[in-house]
């Protein structure tokens, strides 16, 4: 698969978490360098579109001419992390992710089991993809506070 087809955008830097796990690698979402732009390509950069479309209010931009881009998860914030929020959240993410034309297929969406107080307050979700012009799959995870 050429990089090209996934393309190549800036890095950012994102407050709610530094790594999302890319293919037990961890795609960095920090940057360590300190005065300069750098930028993502590949498979790195479809992480970070991913995260941006899920984070991101549905009509957030519409303003910017980008009416449909986003997602719905933010309808779940104040609700409890149970089997139904979970199965909205579901929808919501393929939702969202079907808009990408990045993405061939989205495979999977789990995830995790809430145990404690603190994982009922955020959705720790895996998520499976199949870019365009790709053979294999890569699986990005996670945490979306609701």
């Amino acid at each position: 698969m050429k990089d090209d087809l996934l393309k190549t955008d800036l890095k950012l830097t994102f407050r709610e978490f530094d790594r999302v796990a890319a293919d037990r690698e961890f795609v960095d979402l920090k940057s360590s360098v300190r005065g300069d732009l750098q930028t993502l390509n590949g498979r790195d950069n479809l992480a970070q579109a991913i995260i941006n479309r899920l984070l991101t209010r549905r009509g957030e931009l519409t303003k910017f001419g980008h009416p449909n881009y986003g997602s719905r998860l933010h309808l779940l914030i104040g609700e409890l992390n149970n089997i139904k929020q979970r199965a909205k959240a579901e929808l919501y993410i393929r939702e969202a992710l079907a808009q990408e034309s990045r993405i061939e297929a989205v495979k999977e969406v789990s995830f995790a089991a809430s145990s404690r107080q603190i994982d009922r307050e955020t959705l720790k979700v895996r998520i499976r993809v199949k870019p365009i012009g790709a053979e294999n799959e890569f699986s990005i995870l996670i945490p979306i506070d609701i």
